[in-house]
């Protein structure tokens, strides 16, 4: 299975997956998987479809936590797809082709989700969605003239330029692609156009890479609130303890008042347990993350083209998070 034809939301979305599958410890991507991958992504048409008719990622982790059992066995390295999420992949290419659409975007992956009636994740929309054919009614009026990923800045281009593009927002995670990014990610892109003429012009993509962690982005165009507080952040062991520190101003000012307030540290104890899941849920995801940029590479039975990008995220990565 090859991803090239893709969005880059629906890479993310299926990359994503893989990684709810290892936090339940579970050996396969299945189709219940795909739903928490589709959902993870806020902007994306799938995720929109679904919250306008009441249905969030919250509340999907507790559905599918309720019909499938976690494992128990830590996993690492590639999980392969079960047959049913493999099949879901191969409907929304289909899909795809029925709207007369080039890319295959989590729209497209959502649409054959809920046509097999019978997955998991269908069967967990099912639970609160009734009848299910209103999630692709929701879809179709959403995608009028209109494409996941294919609106806005980025018209279809070449695969170089769908694999950097894609790079740039794994390199991004969860806040704005950056131009640094996408210079990285152009450099680094195997085979393509622009990393030859750079190479030929002399540019080294690891004095490049020194030199973007070097700069401060908050003087360019490309600062942002999130990432700035982003930079301050370090996760350190001690002991037998996880210290999560946090260094922006904003957040720092708002601790002191609430420990002010509560006259102490705040402990997930009791009721207040439920309000720490959020963070140790995203501090675990992260560490699990980390942990594949670090590890050897495996090659998944489904080629190198599905870890093109993975790959190159890696070697980016790593080198930073070895220092």
């Amino acid at each position: 299975m090859t991803f090239e034809r893709f969005t880059v939301k629906a890479r993310k979305a299926v990359v994503t997956a893989q990684e709810e599958a290892r936090l339940l410890k579970h050996p396969h991507i299945g189709t219940e998987h795909l739903l928490l991958g589709l959902l993870d992504a806020p902007d994306s048409t799938a995720a929109k479809v679904l919250r306008q008719l009441g249905y969030d990622k919250e509340t999907a982790r507790a559905d599918v936590a309720a019909l499938v059992e976690p494992g128990t066995a830590e996993l690492s390295g590639h999980i392969p797809f079960a047959q049913s999420a493999k099949k879901t992949l191969d409907l929304a290419l289909r899909e795809a082709q029925q709207l007369h659409h080039s890319r295959i975007g989590t729209e497209h992956i959502l649409l054959a989700l809920v046509g097999e009636g019978e997955s998991v994740g269908a069967r967990v929309l099912a639970e609160r969605i009734d009848p299910l054919g209103k999630v692709r009614a929701a879809v179709m009026a959403s995608v009028e003239g209109a494409q996941d990923g294919a609106a806005g800045p980025w018209p279809a281009g070449t695969p170089a330029t769908e694999d950097a593009v894609s790079a740039a927002g794994a390199l991004a995670g969860d806040a704005p692609v950056g131009s640094h990014h996408l210079l990285e990610a152009m450099l680094r892109a195997e085979n393509s156009m622009a990393a030859r003429v750079l190479r030929e012009l002399g540019v080294d993509p690891d004095a490049v890479a020194a030199k973007i962690d070097e700069l401060d982005p908050e003087t360019t165009t490309d600062a942002n609130p999130e990432e700035a507080a982003a930079r301050k952040m370090e996760i350190r062991l001690v002991g037998d303890e996880v210290h999560l520190v946090l260094r922006d101003p904003a957040t720092v000012a708002l601790a002191e008042r609430v420990t002010e307030l509560s006259g102490g540290p705040i402990q997930g104890v009791g009721p207040v347990a439920g309000m720490f899941v959020p963070l140790w849920r995203s501090t675990r995801q992260l560490l699990v993350h980390v942990r594949r940029v670090l590890e050897p590479e495996h090659e998944g039975e489904d080629g190198p083209a599905a870890d093109k990008v993975a790959k190159l995220v890696r070697t980016v990565l790593a080198p930073r998070l070895r220092r």
